[in-house]
């Protein structure tokens, strides 16, 4: 999931809205389905926001928490996909994603959302064209949705110790999710002119969506539940593996665990985390939505393979037990999520792509041009299976 898919209409088996009481909770889920594999509960909580944002009946601010890779980035670029195929959603497309440490100034621990703004008013911009009126400006960034990516690394506590700029980061957030308004100072047509203008940006109407890995937080929780007397135990599960064995495992997930309360104990305001509407845990993976990655996804390892190998030209297959024994590997590497499967990829096929013709591996095809087919057996020798 921490890759798209192909790009394809949205949600083709339902008409595109063209008004907003044609819209719903799921027809978003579906047109974001399209792009977001492996994560169909957060989904389900993401497309209720947009809703409540996109009819502008309630804030639907949302806190994203899942390990590298399993697809908070990709939820927030397939947001903005669907604002900008939709047509109705044009009022919604001035959308940022801004990592957290931009917006506090650490030498004078000081909050500044005009850097959000300024970086708002930069996506207004390339909606609107390079010289807005000073009103039409002022309309689409306070409709704006902002994604504030790694706010765990800005804890009220770091190794056990106080972070000042943590707090004034959480609190500057909490205040512009409640709704501030705040003067920006740029340039706008006023009277057909350009001039300098003072635009009072009211953030009310704003969504949030602040991300992060939250790592120490797994920890965290894991300690206590397998504490002893914390009366909670760990899932065994038999898992059958891509060889045909099956084996027990005990595995740990922190949505099985989770309380509010835990993000208190990890350094978060607790009047930052009431402003959100949801606090969603995104799952880890699985072999199968791994597999499915690696075979259709459009940026996925397999496929910037394709396209290198077809230089010469070769045809690139994988075998289907060769690919679920690389989904494997992956999910083993559970902190990376679908970024392993690009190391694991590049191990077996860097020393091929170096040279195709030299690996023993590249066979001519009757009709022309060559064919190359990453077995099983290859994957295990990579990997040392």
């Amino acid at each position: 999931m921490g890759l798209p898919h192909a790009p394809g209409p949205v949600a083709a088996q339902d008409p595109v809205p063209e008004q907003l009481d044609q819209l719903s909770p799921r027809w978003i889920f579906s047109a974001l389905a399209q792009g977001v594999l492996g994560q169909d509960k957060a989904l389900e909580f993401v497309a209720v926001s947009l809703y409540k944002h996109i009819t502008g009946t309630l804030p639907g601010n949302l806190l994203l928490i899942g390990n590298s890779g399993t697809g908070k980035t990709t939820i927030m670029n397939h947001i903005q996909r669907l604002y900008h195929e939709v047509p109705l959603f044009r009022p919604l497309r001035a959308m940022t994603i801004i990592n957290a440490n931009l917006l506090v100034d650490s030498d004078r621990m000081e909050f500044r959302p005009e850097r959000l703004l300024s970086a708002v008013e930069q996506r207004a911009r390339a909606v609107l064209g390079q010289k807005p009126a000073a009103a039409e400006l002022q309309a689409l960034m306070e409709r704006a949705t902002v994604c504030v990516d790694e706010v765990d690394k800005m804890s009220a506590v770091v190794a056990g110790k106080p972070n000042p700029i943590g707090v004034v980061l959480q609190q500057g957030l909490l205040t512009l999710m409640e709704g501030e308004v705040v003067p920006f100072h740029t340039f706008a047509l006023v009277d057909g002119k350009e001039e300098e203008v003072v635009l009072p940006i009211n953030t009310r109407g704003m969504m949030f969506i602040c991300g992060g890995a939250f790592e120490g937080l797994y920890d965290q929780v894991f300690t206590r539940v397998t504490s002893p007397g914390s009366g909670e135990k760990l899932k065994s599960t038999a898992i059958r593996t891509a060889d045909g064995q099956v084996r027990i495992e005990t595995r740990f997930a922190l949505a099985d665990f989770f309380r509010l309360e835990d993000l208190f104990a990890y350094g978060m305001v607790p009047q930052f985390i009431a402003r959100f509407d949801n606090v969603v845990i995104l799952n880890d993976l699985t072999v199968e939505v791994l597999k499915q990655i690696l075979l259709q996804a459009v940026d996925s390892p397999l496929m910037r393979s394709k396209k290198y190998l077809a230089l010469f030209h070769i045809d690139l297959e994988v075998e289907d037990l060769a690919a679920a024994l690389m989904a494997e590997a992956a999910e083993r590497q559970s902190r990376t999520g679908a970024r392993a499967l690009r190391g694991i990829w590049g191990k077996i096929m860097n020393p091929i792509e170096f040279d195709p013709f030299g690996s023993g591996l590249v066979q001519p095809k009757p009709e022309g041009g060559f064919r190359l087919v990453v077995t099983a057996d290859l994957v295990r020798r990579a990997l040392g299976l």
